[in-house]
């Protein structure tokens, strides 16, 4: 192993290439296929017959330090950083990326990467841009807990329809056909089990927020106004007497409801489908669970019931991933069954999860009509949030732009070095995504 003169770890092997790529001596597809690595033909199962650049880690993100902390974590490990500030930039949950712009010596290791270290919307640039950018690609780990670019690429779709295309084609000649986790054939792993504690502190943060008035607080001051806000300073509710609604409850959505226990909130869970003690609990006819006695560290209750969920809430976070099956989920009138007219609270609705839950028109008609009392957002149909929107001049609406957990890089060896060892032992990864289910 070495460093090179901007702080790139590289193998030692693999060096005389890069030296090559630096003196542009590597520019046509010819040139690239000579230097071409024999590994990428070989199965990560056989890996006591592996070449070394097999096992070779690529990491070419947006954040800064995540080379260094596998370094630290793990000195021995072979390391490829791909430097390319023409192209990748960006800051916080903002990727900013013109695969037009990568340089020959970076389209020749991502070429040849069998193991890629990126965001999700990177690789779906990248691929819409050329479909054989990462032709030796093995095992992709994303940065993120969402993938969801990935799965709205062209890129994606035109893999999809052309499998869908040969599944027809094996069908009708009763040959066997790939599952769907076979649309592309490399695998691709979230960034998982991260993210709970800084969303919850976030959602935990801005409930308080917003239920003591800071932002009122905040303009008395400014104003050298004591109290001068009184209606916004001086009511507000203890969270030990609300309700937190959490829709979608994975790691991180029971991370934010064991949280909110903590203050004394009391939280219903939306689920697709209920837990797996749900025979120890008793069941509603309605599709909720309830807990049969016992107590519950993270959820008070399940449900499977959306109106029900929405009619229960104070508060009604979101952390549903972009899927099929939740994109649009809470659009047109859906929130209209959460206002006081229909037995509901009236809610303040928070969203982490995706933006595509609800379209802007939905939302906004929601404010509008008093069916929600309040938008707290981190995440928008389209990001970054564009000027003219009408949620940026509204007071009944808080703009975030996409921090409510972002990804520190001294988390990415707790997630990554696991799968990797798993990789090398020829094991199934932890946290794959499926490409069929879209998640």
């Amino acid at each position: 192993m070495l460093w090179d003169n901007r702080s790139t770890i590289i193998p030692t092997e693999l060096s005389s290439l890069k030296e090559k790529s630096d003196n542009n001596e590597i520019q046509t597809e010819d040139d690239l296929q000579k230097n071409k690595s024999s590994s990428s033909t070989l199965h990560p199962h056989d890996h006591h017959d592996h070449d070394h650049h097999d096992h070779v880690i690529t990491v070419f993100s947006s954040i800064q330090g995540i080379a260094q902390s596998l370094h630290e974590a793990d000195p021995t490990l072979p390391l490829q950083i791909i430097d390319d500030e023409q192209a990748l930039g960006g800051y916080g949950g903002t990727v900013e990326f013109n695969p037009a712009a990568l340089s020959p010596q970076s389209k020749y290791i991502l070429k040849h990467a069998t193991i890629l270290i990126s965001e999700p919307a990177v690789i779906a640039s990248l691929l819409d841009y050329d479909e054989d950018a990462l032709s030796s690609l093995r095992w992709c780990q994303s940065t993120y807990a969402g993938v969801d670019p990935l799965f709205n690429s062209a890129y994606f779709q035109q893999q999809r329809q052309q499998h869908q295309q040969q599944k027809q084609q094996q069908q009708q000649s009763s040959q066997p056909h790939n599952s769907n986790n076979n649309i592309i054939s490399w695998k691709l792993t979230r960034f998982a089990g991260c993210f709970g504690p800084p969303i919850s502190e976030w959602c935990i943060a801005r409930i308080i927020e917003h239920e003591r008035s800071f932002t009122s607080t905040l303009y008395d001051q400014q104003h050298k106004s004591w109290a001068g806000s009184k209606e916004s300073v001086l009511n507000y509710r203890y969270l030990s007497k609300m309700t937190l609604v959490i829709l979608g409850c994975g790691d991180i959505g029971r991370c934010i409801g064991k949280v909110a226990k903590v203050f004394g909130m009391r939280v219903i869970g939306y689920v697709r489908t209920l837990p797996s003690n749900d025979d120890e609990q008793r069941s509603r006819t309605d599709g909720t669970a309830t807990d049969g006695g016992e107590k519950v560290s993270d959820v008070d209750e399940y449900t499977t019931d959306l109106t029900y969920a929405l009619q229960s809430g104070d508060y009604v976070v979101s952390v549903l991933p972009s899927t099929p099956e939740t994109r649009g989920l809470l659009s047109n009138d859906v929130l209209s069954i959460a206002s006081k007219e229909k037995g509901g609270l009236s809610p303040v609705f928070i969203n982490v999860g995706r933006g595509d839950v609800i379209n802007e028109k939905s939302l906004v008609r929601a404010l509008d009509e008093q069916w929600i009392s309040g938008a707290i957002l981190d995440v928008f149909e389209e990001e970054p949030l564009p000027t003219h929107s009408k949620l940026w001049s509204r007071s009944d609406v808080i703009v975030s732009p996409h921090v409510s957990g972002l990804t520190q890089s001294s988390d990415v060896p707790k997630v990554f070095l696991t799968n990797y060892q798993r990789y090398i032992d020829g094991k199934e990864l932890n946290f794959v995504v499926d490409w069929g289910k879209g998640y």
